[in-house]
């Protein structure tokens, strides 16, 4: 339900959460761990009106969501510790200072479209350590896009080898790349013919062939999602694919991607996916997605 946010200080609290998954008979562990949280203007969450009207609608709205989760995904696999998204730092909060070296339209932007609520303790670094993890754990990094609630606590895994889609990384759409630490060179991958059904491209991140990228571009132009193909389930992290589950089973756009067109054949192969395998679906700022993941609740199901 839609509503004015009047008090910033009225932050959900989405703990950590763990479950297991088997692979190849054995227990992998994985983690969902929310980095803060997030409150947008509600058509910036859902489309309102076609084309410029719906930017229009972003910006001089004035009702915001309610607070979102900005989840991070962690895996304990086999081949290292893997990391989907890096979530967002407490500096976000101080938006003139963290963007002084943006441009004035990004800042005045930024600030118009959205609320930050992350402390020091939120931060990525800081979870890990509640789940016995350390930075230096981290072998690999995967971005599924380049918007700063999902690249800000890049800065802490300077040593991990950090892959981002390379359509992604040369045509980025919003992104602020000041806030990057001056060491960020990703890896930049390219999805390879063949490799999945329905997506059929994919780039594998694991040696195994249980971990592949997949192209689910609207919300930006190069935004990937990655399935985890476990030996029971697939499990898709799916970035700001949809905002939640529900968008994507109402076919319900959300107001800021770059491209609805694209958006739209994304949700198709998503549903798709999900009628033909057992699914889960986790976008990165879905309040459920934390007990779809604990539940096993599958796509497919609801669809």
């Amino acid at each position: 339900m839609e509503r004015q946010i009047l008090k910033e200080t009225a932050t959900p609290l989405f703990p950590n959460v763990t479950t297991s998954v088997k692979l190849r008979g054995t227990d992998v562990l994985i983690h969902g761990l929310c980095t803060g949280t997030v409150s947008v203007k509600t058509a910036f969450r859902t489309k309102r009106g076609n084309g410029f009207l719906s930017k229009l609608n972003i910006l001089f709205g004035d009702r915001y969501t309610e607070f979102l989760p900005i989840w991070v995904w962690v895996i304990e696999h086999p081949e290292g510790v893997i990391i989907i998204d890096t979530g967002e730092i407490s500096d976000v909060k101080d938006t003139d200072r963290y963007l002084s070296k943006e441009s004035a339209y990004s800042r005045f932007i930024s600030k118009r479209i959205s609320k930050h609520m992350t402390d020091t303790k939120d931060e990525l670094n800081n979870k890990l350590h509640e789940i016995n993890l350390k930075t230096d754990d981290i072998k690999l990094v995967a971005l599924t896009h380049l918007h700063l609630d999902h690249t800000d606590g890049i800065r802490f895994f300077p040593k991990a080898d950090i892959i981002v889609n390379e359509y992604e990384y040369k045509h980025p759409y919003s992104n602020l790349p000041t806030t990057y630490p001056t060491w960020f060179k990703p890896h930049l991958v390219n999805y390879k013919d063949n490799r999945i059904d329905v997506f059929n491209k994919a780039y594998p991140i694991t040696a195994s062939g249980d971990l592949f990228y997949i192209p689910t571009p609207g919300h930006t132009y190069g935004h990937s999602s990655i399935v985890f193909k476990t030996d029971h389930f697939d499990i898709i992290f799916a970035g700001d694919a949809s905002f939640n589950q529900e968008q994507l089973i109402q076919n319900e756009l959300v107001g800021a991607n770059a491209d609805f067109t694209k958006s739209k054949e994304t949700y198709n192969n998503l549903a798709l996916y999900g009628k033909k395998y057992k699914t889960i679906y986790l976008p990165s700022h879905d309040a459920n997605a934390a007990s779809r993941l604990m539940n096993k609740s599958f796509l497919g199901t609801v669809l």
